[in-house]
């Protein structure tokens, strides 16, 4: 990458990680980089290149052997395994300031996914011995990637919970209320961050289970277009909460968190 665009780059993330030196919490949308210093940076940036992708391109198929750290400056990607009868089955949905290859990077051996573009794309390609050996140098940068790779394990714990044991509305249910509290629990609006379709097979669900999944949520006081959802009342996502999701609400164990309600959880 040349020395301008990296200097750029470098600017560019710490101007948006200001949350050193103020009050503000850290800033979730670039995790891979949070508390590194600007040398720390620049020794990863060494040898990286920044490279864009049109939507629909396949970055990487299973069984291949990944060389670089994905970082997603702009856009979308998607990653997917393939039944032997050609199904498709959406592992992860990854937007800007997230990582892929991560964990397969220190695993070692092949890929066990696929990964393609939603929409047009541009990564930072980070080369993978480059991160292996960075995350000897630096503790901070071998934090971030833990917490990266731990918190795709959880998550995909949680779609595994969700598929098994959460019927089609719930399932739905549960996807927005995260979606609520990961961009803003105060708002009533939440931004669709993919396709429905995206997100119907992510759910392991067909479309036409996703349709009447959806039309039972908007019962519940819930408006969806094509893009956005908007909440009628404050409260309509709270069916959907479990303890995972408690924690992360500011209503969580307040006099106006309905899980409080005589004690009991009542939004189940």
């Amino acid at each position: 990458m040349p020395e301008k665009a990296v200097e750029l780059f470098i600017q560019d993330l710490a101007n948006r990680m200001q949350i050193r030196d103020s009050e503000k919490k850290q800033d979730d949308n670039t995790p891979l980089f949070i508390g590194l210093t600007e040398d720390s940076i620049q020794t990863l940036l060494s040898n990286s290149f920044m490279q864009n992708f049109s939507a629909g391109k396949q970055l990487i198929q299973q069984g291949d052997t990944p060389t670089h750290l994905y970082f997603i400056i702009e856009g979308s990607i998607k990653t997917v395994r393939y039944s032997t009868e050609g199904e498709e089955a959406t592992i992860r949905m990854l937007r800007e300031g997230e990582t892929f290859m991560d964990a397969v990077i220190f695993m070692g051996g092949k890929s066990p996914i696929n990964a393609m573009t939603l929409e047009d794309s541009r990564f930072l390609m980070i080369p993978a011995e480059t991160v292996r050996r960075h995350a000897l140098y630096d503790a901070q940068f071998a934090c971030n990637l833990l917490r990266i790779v731990t918190k795709h394990y959880k998550n995909a714990m949680q779609q595994i919970d969700s598929i098994i044991t959460k019927n089609p509305v719930e399932r739905l249910g549960y996807y927005f209320l995260k979606q609520h509290l990961e961009q803003d629990p105060q708002s009533m609006d939440i931004a669709l961050p993919f396709q429905k379709s995206t997100i119907a097979n992510h759910l392991g669900m067909t479309p036409e289970a996703f349709s009447r999944a959806l039309a039972q949520i908007k019962k519940m006081g819930i408006d969806v277009d094509q893009e956005n959802l908007t909440l009628r009342d404050a409260y309509a996502l709270c069916h959907f909460c479990d303890p995972d999701t408690a924690h992360s609400c500011p209503k969580f164990q307040t006099d106006s968190c309905p899980l409080n309600a005589d004690g009991k959880h009542s939004c189940h």
